[in-house]
């Protein structure tokens, strides 16, 4: 990379940790200890996974309202799991597609399950999907907070971003707190990285081993100044009145990580580059010792994200792998009727300039 392009500052803030109870994992939590994590400042909040109870929600729910409490709604979230196939938008492996819920009954699913748990600190995962962002204004529009789960794109962040920007500014209109309506999307890392590196050792080659292990950091990075454009009150009037107002940024959560607790013993340097003051990590139980011990790197500014990204999906449609089509099938969309499913074809004759792809994505 040009590190000519990337402007460093010094961190500060904290790394919050999102604690990942799925399945059988929340039935065993135990709330002291739970509660005792959160008095310490060691978590941010937890998510569920669809498998969990009422019972063991509202257990986790209640050892984290002091928390809650105490920061103003800002931490000790509890993040509710929608049943199947709701809660697992990108099977691994593909599976072919899958028809996935209306935008309406993901409205009566998750609205549900947040009046059996009942607690002010819930909110409900949504699938980072078309439906699930149109279910995601309606909640939002019903004083229900929302996580989205899992985007894999700056696009699909940005359209969750505009969703919650026209419930905020009704909220606020209508004389409600949009501080009461706090949300995050989950950005997932390692599959789409898994995804496209597999198309790339299939297309082979040194311009394609290159651009391994690119696409996750790189759609991250634009993710991350998507918010920082949307949330800012200098340039958005929109949002600083919001702001004034108490409303608070959509939150990004950096979520399947991979080099906490890596399947192949290559740690991909997601917290590395990530970890920055403010983020927001989700880390299994298993690997959350692990990442009590993270600190905040330095804070980036990468002014040429954009036309990096623009260059990187150049190679890889040049390797014949749709980008779009893969993100599309890990956020749980149906390809589109126009177009097939990502795959490798090679490209019929070398580009003039190899270079470009042998490392212009770096």
């Amino acid at each position: 990379m040009n590190t000519s392009s990337v402007r460093r500052r010094p961190a500060t803030g904290t790394v919050a940790l999102w604690l990942d109870l799925k399945d059988a994992a929340a039935e065993r939590a135990r709330p002291e200890r739970l509660a005792a994590m959160g008095a310490a400042g060691r978590i941010a909040g937890a998510r569920l996974g669809p498998e969990a109870g009422v019972a063991a929600a509202r257990r986790v729910c209640d050892a984290l309202r002091p928390l809650h409490d105490r920061t103003g709604g800002r931490r000790g979230t509890v993040v509710l799991g929608l049943p199947s196939p709701a809660s697992s938008p990108h099977p691994s492996p593909p599976s072919g597609p899958r028809p996935a819920p209306d935008a309406a009954g993901l409205v009566r699913g998750a609205a549900s399950l947040a009046d059996r748990v009942d607690r002010p600190n819930r909110a409900v995962a949504l699938p980072a999907n078309d439906a699930g962002v149109a279910a995601m204004e309606v909640l939002l529009g019903r004083g229900l907070p929302v996580h989205l789960a899992t985007c894999f794109s700056a696009r699909r962040y940005e359209q969750a971003a505009a969703a919650y920007l026209a419930a905020l500014t009704r909220a606020h209109a209508e004389g409600r707190d949009p501080a009461a309506l706090a949300s995050t999307v989950a950005f997932g890392l390692r599959p789409l990285d898994v995804r496209i590196d597999a198309l790339l050792d299939r297309a082979g080659g040194e311009e394609a081993k290159a651009l391994r292990g690119t696409a996750a950091l790189l759609a991250a990075r634009l993710a991350q100044r998507a918010g920082a454009r949307l949330f800012d009150p200098r340039t958005s009037p929109a949002w600083k009145a919001l702001a004034a107002a108490g409303a608070r940024p959509l939150r990004l959560v950096w979520t399947e990580l991979g080099d906490l607790a890596p399947a192949d013993g290559a740690p991909a340097g997601y917290t590395a580059g990530l970890g920055a003051a403010d983020a927001t990590l989700a880390v299994p139980a298993e690997a959350f010792d692990a990442a009590t011990d993270l600190r905040p790197g330095p804070a980036r500014a990468d002014e040429e994200a954009d036309a990096r990204a623009e260059h990187f999906e150049a190679c890889l449609r040049w390797f014949g792998i749709r980008p779009d089509e893969v993100v599309r099938e890990l956020e749980g969309e149906p390809a589109e009727a126009d177009a097939g499913p990502a795959a490798v074809t090679g490209p019929s004759r070398p580009p003039r300039d190899r270079t470009l792809v042998a490392g212009g994505a770096s």
